[in-house]
């Protein structure tokens, strides 16, 4: 009995360390290596970055939740998790500046509100790597595994990158792992209660977390198989206490505009206008990804498709036709960076003809679909999966910032390819069979789901939109790490 309480002493004063180190390696990126990295002054804001905080901002000013009052669809352009995780550093910054004496209603104060949360994000990703550790200790049961898995979070490059940035990746991570660490380490209601708060909170930051949620369910019946009425119990609770989180957000796009939105919409922003996303859906109905034509067209190059797209003269024509009009006249084009002319409005009545290059486009991509189906279905999937997976390229080679990252993208397939066949040898062990099922199962639905799915987002492979997947891949690769004699010697005598 005392050697175990001191071997958890000694576990958890490991744990603290790690996250600690965990921490110092997210404060270094972020005060020494961001700025070269990101290559801009203000390291925490990117391109959406801006549409969150004018959604909290009219949401304060004006009672609706909208990035741009003026046009319907950017009340659900975005989801709402991160405008709303806003809110705090809001209150922080405005007390501060009140405190001070400064006006609350300072454009300044927008630059306090997003320095406050990239810190937030920072230390709540810190913990991220305890709740990391918690879950693969209540599931996997072996302290070596879930130290493992803390170390490769503490240090996963690809999820300290996002801390500093104003982005929805690391609350809708740390959200998650919340709502997995209360489901499978407490038995109380009231905190299966927070954990569908928790997970329905996550899904309204990254809608890709949804696919978790009937998983969670499985885990619910695994953990409670011999006990039917409790199971019941639990199950009832998360769901109800989820639904009522995540469930606002469709009721309110139904009650609010009647319409049926249980994500986002991005069309409601200029540059994804229907011409910039019917050239996308054709040309991921021809090949794996948009360059170099989408460049070409905006800097008014010319441009060149794979001959499956030259098959008819008059598909070819259509073309060559829609590509012109999307040089001169697609308003979505025009509001990309680099376009090589003035933008234009959408809805210009002189300018824009953004709906009948999309009318094009959407017929082109129709005959694709019927001539090549093999393509279409298989082939163009597969080199979207190649690419998710075995992505080595990120920036240009030729500066030491770029080839440190093309190196991290080899490390990330090297961890995917240990996690999935982690949860091949974990599938082996009865006990925890359940959770690599769960695991894999999000892994390979997320997967697939981006590189075969037809939806508005889907085949247009980011890396971040994987992330979610990745890090709970990060488990299994810790299973099988720790399998090596040497490194499980190591961390019995070093860290347990």
């Amino acid at each position: 009995m005392i050697r175990n309480i001191k071997s958890y002493c000694k576990s958890y004063k490991s744990i603290l360390i790690i996250v600690l180190a965990g921490l110092l390696a997210r404060l270094i990126f972020t005060w020494f290596i961001a700025p070269s990295f990101f290559n801009r002054e203000y390291i925490e804001i990117d391109n959406d970055t801006p549409i969150w905080m004018a959604s909290l901002a009219n949401l304060l000013l004006n009672g609706e939740l909208s990035s741009n009052l003026s046009n319907e669809m950017a009340s659900y352009g975005r989801m709402p998790g991160y405008s709303f995780f806003f809110l705090p550093p809001f209150g922080l910054a405005t007390l501060i500046y009140n405190i001070k004496g400064f006006d609350s209603t300072n454009p300044e104060i927008w630059f306090l509100i997003i320095k406050i949360t990239a810190y937030t994000q920072i230390v709540l990703d810190s913990i991220s790597i305890f709740l990391i550790y918690y879950f693969s200790l209540k599931t996997i049961k072996q302290h070596s595994v879930a130290i493992i898995s803390a170390l490769l979070y503490a240090f996963y490059p690809f999820v300290i990158v996002w801390n500093p940035v104003c982005y929805a990746e690391i609350p809708s991570i740390f959200f998650a792992l919340l709502a997995l660490s209360i489901i499978v380490g407490s038995d109380k209601k009231i905190y299966w209660a927070l954990a569908g708060f928790s997970m329905g909170f996550s899904i309204l930051n990254k809608p890709q977390y949804a696919i978790l949620v009937p998983l969670i369910l499985l885990l619910i019946h695994s953990k409670y198989k011999d006990n039917s009425g409790t199971n019941l119990k639990h199950f009832l609770v998360f769901i109800v206490c989820f639904g009522l989180m995540y469930g606002s957000w469709p009721l309110r796009n139904y009650i609010r505009f009647n319409k049926v939105v249980f994500t986002q919409d991005i069309r409601a922003f200029s540059n994804w206008n229907v011409d910039v996303m019917a050239f996308m859906h054709y040309i991921y109905s021809v090949k794996s990804e948009w360059e170099p034509q989408f460049t070409n067209i905006i800097k008014n190059q010319k441009v060149t498709f794979p001959k499956e797209a030259y098959t008819n003269s008059q598909d070819s024509i259509k073309l060559e036709h829609a590509i012109a009009l999307a040089k001169t006249c697609g308003a979505g084009f025009s509001q990309w960076n680099g376009y090589w002319k003035e933008p234009i409005s959408p809805g210009d009545s002189m300018n824009d003809c953004s709906s009948e290059i999309a009318q094009i486009f959407n017929e082109l991509r129709e005959k694709q679909i019927k001539q090549f189906p093999f393509n279409y279905y298989v082939y163009v999937p597969l080199q979207n999966l190649k690419k998710a997976i075995f992505k080595t390229e990120l920036v240009n080679k030729n500066n030491i910032m770029g080839k440190a990252v093309n190196l991290l993208f080899y490390y990330r397939s090297v961890l995917i390819l240990l996690g999935l066949t982690g949860l091949v040898v974990m599938y082996k062990q009865k006990d925890i069979r359940p959770v690599a099922i769960i695991l894999g199962l999000f892994f390979l639905t997320l997967y697939f789901y981006l590189c075969f799915g037809t939806g508005q987002q889907c085949r247009n492979i980011e890396i971040r939109y994987f992330l979610q997947a990745d890090i709970l891949l990060l488990i299994p690769a810790a299973y099988l790490i720790n399998r090596v004699s040497f490194i499980n010697s190591f961390i019995q005598k070093k860290l347990i």
